[in-house]
């Protein structure tokens, strides 16, 4: 004789749901930090990247400078050579030159900005980029120039120097224009970055020249820079100071 299909009782799918439901609570309960884990861990990962190429592009950086005696100019195209027309840098924002740098296998694409010491005029522009720094300043004139606004007579951003702020972002205040010197409401860290450069992926420096900013938020792409004062220590390494286009005051 033929027996009636059996179906599961209200009682018994109600259990077979309860069932689910733990597992998957079970489930989440498991998973839950080992995905945290992978997550900070994909993260760390991310963090030391981005700081292995910012020291690797720091000593490709201040090895031209002790190679040269001057600081390397933005690249028209990511990847390219440096972008010169005769002692100057065809732009003052760019690409980071990594042809020229010989700085190849960095994790992302790098932009840069350089300090042209232009609204300083002649004979100091250009002076940071040239191949001759000391042709027609001395370095007591040069150091005036971009420190000026550490001087008394000049509030942050109004000295002799276009000076590039390197600025720390204190969440609730919006950010300067892109073109303004000076951090705004935001903290100034470093009033005297002649050379600097940001990974392109970066949205708060994206066309930035005087200021830029550092997020503690974000430590995977936060810039790398050179300070003037590092950049007078290169200089002196590389025995700039004993070169006879040295002017007296």
């Amino acid at each position: 004789m033929i027996r009636p299909p059996q179906f599961p009782t209200f009682h018994a799918r109600g259990f077979m749901l309860i069932e689910v439901a733990l597992v998957v609570v079970l489930m989440a309960i498991i998973l839950g930090p080992v995905l945290h884990l992978l997550a900070s861990q994909r993260e760390k990962e991310k963090v030391l990247a981005h700081l292995e190429s910012r020291q690797r592009i720091l000593e490709s950086v201040e090895g031209f400078v002790l190679a040269t005696g001057r600081l390397p100019c933005p690249a028209a195209q990511a990847n390219g050579a440096e972008s010169r027309s005769g002692d100057s840098c065809t732009y003052k924002e760019g690409w980071l030159p990594i042809a020229t740098l010989a700085s190849w296998g960095l994790g992302g694409h790098w932009k840069m900005a350089v300090a042209t010491l232009e609204q300083a005029g002649e004979p100091a522009q250009n002076a940071l980029v040239s191949a001759q720094p000391f042709a027609q300043l001395s370095p007591q004139q040069l150091t005036e120039i971009v420190m000026a606004p550490y001087t008394a007579s000049y509030s942050v951003g109004t000295g002799p120097l276009p000076a590039i702020h390197l600025c720390q972002v204190v969440q609730g205040h919006a950010l300067p224009h892109n073109l303004n010197a000076g951090c705004g409401a935001h903290t100034l860290l470093n009033a005297s970055t002649v050379w600097l450069a940001y990974p392109s992926s970066d949205p708060i420096n994206q066309n930035r020249y005087q200021q830029f900013f550092i997020n503690p938020d974000q430590p995977a792409a936060n810039p790398v820079w050179l300070s003037f004062e590092r950049l007078n220590w290169l200089w002196m390494k590389r025995g700039a100071l004993d070169t006879p286009h040295i002017q007296e005051n």
